[in-house]
């Protein structure tokens, strides 16, 4: 066991020097030699507040038509975002040619239908944070997002848009399902001192990170979009810095980090436009993804 133990340690570790390094090595080029980017083979977009607009609509004819001519490059389109797998079928199904989706905030891999990569919760885990969660927080809604299904013991409050799956249960305990997010709702103001709370006493085991849409999703720990993308980039042999990703939001942070080229939307919260390489010069009412990706690829 502390063999085994050791050994993916030291895998992670060396993983990481590598993708350190190797992004280190590629600012320096950004620094030199001006717009001479390094070749990107991947683009990763988060969808609320970024590819979508805030009706949650998207130019389908024109998202359709550059994946082809990227596709025509090379390029792999990636979606990533907080929902689960099943919802983003569903909404995209117009678009049928997204060849990965990154769901629950990274803890789910899917290409082509298949999951290539998940890192779901332990049970021991779930139920401890179902008692945890509604003991210590004034909670207007919970849900567990499952391969399944998305579960809640009552539809009150709940942000029914991203749950077209919802599975409405007696007793959440009792469900038999392979889970990846926690989603909980409370008032706007007492958002900060829930993440806290949950940092101070599940820091080891679980990763909290306020959404898209003004609650909060709690995934396990060593888990979020930037996380995914690195684990993508070794399935798929491509280094980081040849991934571009898109986000606007707190859950969007490491993967604008960890990329070869982060890119924040103009709508964005001030830690992912501190954090960025770039920035759309629309925002997500006007197709700043589109328009960027159109630019920068001369599509």
């Amino acid at each position: 066991m502390v063999l085994t133990t050791t050994l993916i340690l030291t895998t992670d570790y060396i993983s990481r020097l590598f993708f350190y390094f190797g992004r280190v090595s590629f600012l320096l080029t950004k620094q030199i030699g001006g717009n001479n980017l390094a070749e990107i083979k991947i683009v990763a977009t988060d969808i609320d507040g970024t590819l979508f607009d805030d009706n949650k609509n998207y130019d389908v004819k024109r998202l359709n038509d550059y994946i082809d001519k990227l596709h025509q490059k090379n390029i792999l389109f990636t979606v990533a975002s907080g929902n689960n797998y099943d919802h983003l079928k569903r909404i995209f199904e117009k678009t049928p040619t997204i060849d990965l989706f990154i769901a629950e905030n990274g803890a789910q891999i899917v290409e082509a239908g298949k999951t290539i990569f998940e890192h779901p919760m332990p049970k021991s885990l779930v139920h401890e944070m179902i008692k945890s969660l509604n003991r210590e927080l004034d909670l207007k809604s919970l849900s567990i997002s499952g391969k399944s299904a998305t579960y809640a013991e009552s539809k009150k409050d709940l942000p029914l848009y991203h749950m077209k799956n919802l599975k409405i249960v007696p007793d959440l305990f009792q469900v038999d399902d392979t889970f990846f997010k926690f989603n909980i709702q409370l008032q706007h103001a007492d958002l900060t001192q829930a993440i806290k709370f949950l940092n101070e006493h599940y820091g080891n085991d679980v990763y909290a990170a306020v959404s898209g849409f003004g609650s909060i999703d709690i995934m396990r720990s060593n888990i979020d979009k930037g996380i995914a993308l690195e684990r993508l980039s070794r399935l798929k042999g491509i280094p980081l810095t040849e991934i571009m990703a898109f986000g606007d939001n707190l859950n969007d942070l490491e993967m604008i980090q960890e990329v070869g080229l982060g890119v924040a939307m103009k709508n964005a919260k001030p830690e992912i436009l501190q954090a960025s390489d770039l920035v759309t010069e629309t925002d997500n009412n006007h197709d700043g993804v589109l328009n960027t990706l159109q630019t920068y690829f001369k599509l």
